[in-house]
């Protein structure tokens, strides 16, 4: 870096410049001190002429410089000596005003500036030295040509399907915007107005028909509790007379004698019944006495005409759309097929048993499946159910798993199950076997449902108290002396046998039920409460003949041979063992009688309950041929 010459420097340079002059030689401006080796090497540093910054205006130049170009060749004349001090003169006291004015700092930068530890080095930058082909050219416009072209693909498949979308955009708006909408609207908008109509309907006469099926219900109920009371009534008081008789005790009271002869003409129009219509005459006791006193009887039908009467103008002012069954489905049968997706999600399937039950309870106030009445099957709103349920369009790929398939199946479980079980529990007598048939019948026709839904639930627990109930207050089977047991035509003899074979008709009764209710149920109900206590007990105390024979052939009758197919064994069933001993002592009884047809009977019993082991050794014993 340039320095300030100080005085000293001056005056020889002026000396030096004196003898130039004398000698004629020419003398370098720059006066300032041999360059040191460090900034020899600095001068190799310097940038070229590309490397340098352009500077597009003049610098200001050093204390250096401005001497050098004061002290130029051209100033060289004889006023030099002066004109130099004048401008060294000039010049300090320049500087000196400068030293007083500028501070430390700018000093301190200066002097940093100028020095040769702060000069600031550049590198050259790398560049590559390859050259640039026409073929690099090439590929990189073919490069960018095929990547163009494929966004170009892109923003035409884009805009294909956003003209799609806008095609069906105006194609739904189109839709949205015909007939077709208006149309459908104008249909839910009927049927909701329809629906909240016929429901309206219902709340005001739903009152009326659940008084008057309560009143039927009465009027049946009343008349079992007659038959039965009178039943019970006329057992206990003959009993009791028959009781008094066997201990020699007399009987004048005129108004016992007239029940007895009552019931004596009661039994005599029973036999008199199958016989007129040429059929087989029945024992005593087999028979139901169900006939009541013609007054009775014609009280009975009054009421349940004056309920039926009733019934008719339920729905005179109501129009036919709202209290016909048919045509309401039909309202669900069009939504079905106009609007199908819309009719399953409003799971209408769950809604019309309920929307339907008023109605079919309206037309079973005079059903009574415990009598001779119409079935099911044959009222007008099966039918319609039923073609419901069932149509003939259905589609075949919803045929399977169609919830309107049950739409009949849950109308039965849930109104009509109901009215059977109140049925059961008040009106039916198991002691009828036409009853029973007909309830049978009826419950393994329709009751085809869950098993465990409460009204199916409620059904059989109907059912099977109710012959509980049969069993405990209906089966009496008084034990009598032997010696008045012997007269076949004692009273005592007659009235055991009645109520024997009464025993023997309510055991056909509950076995019926195989195939509905449980098993465990039927074998605990049958032969735990009706055969090994009652009927047995008979059996033991009865002379061997061929009467009692009967008897345990009409037994064996009634037991299910469902009962005995699963049996691996040569035993019977545990609850049939007392009954086999007793088959087996009574061909021992027999064989004193030299009854040889009885006994092939009894051993025939014997294999149809699957006694094989007593029937094997009672062949052996007798050699007996096995009865078919």
């Amino acid at each position: 870096t340039d320095e300030i010459p100080d005085a000293k420097q001056i005056r020889a340079a002026r000396t030096r410049r004196k003898l130039a002059r004398a000698h004629g030689d020419y003398i370098s401006l720059d006066v300032s001190h041999e360059q040191s080796e460090s900034s020899q090497s600095e001068s190799d540093d310097e940038l070229d002429d590309h490397e340098k910054r352009i500077k597009f205006a003049p610098g200001l130049k050093t204390i250096k410089e401005q001497m050098a170009d004061e002290m130029s060749p051209s100033s060289e004349t004889d006023n030099d000596d002066e004109e130099l001090d004048a401008v060294q003169n000039k010049w300090e006291e320049q500087q000196i005003r400068k030293a007083i004015k500028r501070p430390q700092t700018i000093e301190s930068v200066s002097l940093r500036e100028h020095s040769p530890l702060h000069v600031k080095k550049y590198v050259e930058p790398k560049f590559s030295t390859s050259l640039v082909t026409v073929e690099d050219i090439r590929k990189r416009l073919t490069a960018r040509i095929a990547s163009i072209e494929e966004v170009h693909r892109a923003h035409v498949l884009a805009s294909e399907q956003y003209s799609r979308d806008l095609e069906n955009a105006k194609n739904t708006l189109q839709k949205l915007e015909t007939s077709s909408g208006e149309k459908s609207y104008k249909f839910f908008k009927e049927m909701k107005i329809f629906v909240e109509n016929f429901v309206d309907c219902l709340n005001n006469k739903i009152e009326e028909i659940y008084q008057l099926e309560s009143e039927m219900s009465q009027i049946l109920e009343g008349r079992s509790r007659t038959l039965l009371k009178r039943r019970q009534n006329d057992l206990q008081l003959e009993s009791s007379i028959l009781q008094k008789l066997a201990g020699t005790e007399n009987v004048n009271d005129e108004e016992t004698k007239s029940r007895l002869q009552e019931l004596e003409l009661r039994r005599k129009r029973r036999r008199q019944k199958p016989e007129e219509c040429g059929q087989k005459a029945h024992r005593e006791g087999m028979s139901s006495d169900e006939e009541l006193p013609v007054d009775q009887e014609s009280e009975y039908k009054q009421n349940r005409e004056d309920v039926l009467l009733l019934c008719k103008p339920i729905f005179e002012d109501v129009h036919e759309n709202f209290c016909q069954i048919k045509n309401i489905l039909s309202k669900f049968h069009e939504w079905r097929e106009r609007f199908p997706e819309t009719y399953y999600d409003a799971y209408i399937s769950l809604c019309i048993p309920k929307l339907l039950s008023p109605l079919v309870r309206k037309q079973l106030i005079d059903w009574n499946p415990l009598q001779d009445t119409i079935q099911l099957k044959q009222m007008a709103w099966y039918d319609d159910l039923d073609d419901f349920c069932f149509s003939e369009h259905d589609n075949e790929n919803h045929m399977e798993n169609n919830p309107d398939h049950k739409v009949l199946s849950a109308v039965i479980e849930k109104t009509v199950l109901p009215k059977v079980s109140g049925l059961v529990e008040n009106v039916w007598d198991p002691l009828s076997s036409a009853q029973t048939r007909r309830l049978v019948y009826f419950c393994k026709t329709h009751v085809l449902g869950d098993e465990k839904s409460k009204p199916v639930q409620g059904l059989v627990g109907s059912l099977v108290s109710r012959l509980n109930k049969a069993i405990e207050d209906d089966v009496f089977i008084p034990l009598y002396p032997k010696r008045l047991l012997e007269d076949r035509n004692s009273p005592q003899s007659k009235f055991q046998e009645r109520q024997f074979w009464s025993a023997v008709k309510l055991l056909g009764n509950v076995l019926l039920w195989d195939g509905f209710l449980q098993e465990d149920l039927l074998l605990e109900l049958s032969l735990d409460k009706l055969l090994n206590r009652y009927l047995l007990l008979v059996l033991l105390n009865a002379e061997p003949n061929c009467e009692l024979v009967n008897k345990c052939s009409k037994i064996v009758e009634h037991l299910p041979q469902s009962w005995f197919k699963g049996l691996c064994s040569d035993v019977t069933l545990p609850r049939l063992a007392n009954f086999s001993k007793h088959l087996v002592n009574c061909v021992h009884a027999l064989h004193k009688l030299n009854d040889r047809k009885g006994m092939e009977n009894l051993v025939s019993l014997l294999v149809k309950i699957k006694a094989q082991n007593l029937a094997e050794d009672v062949i052996a014993q007798y050699g007996i041929k096995r009865g078919t």
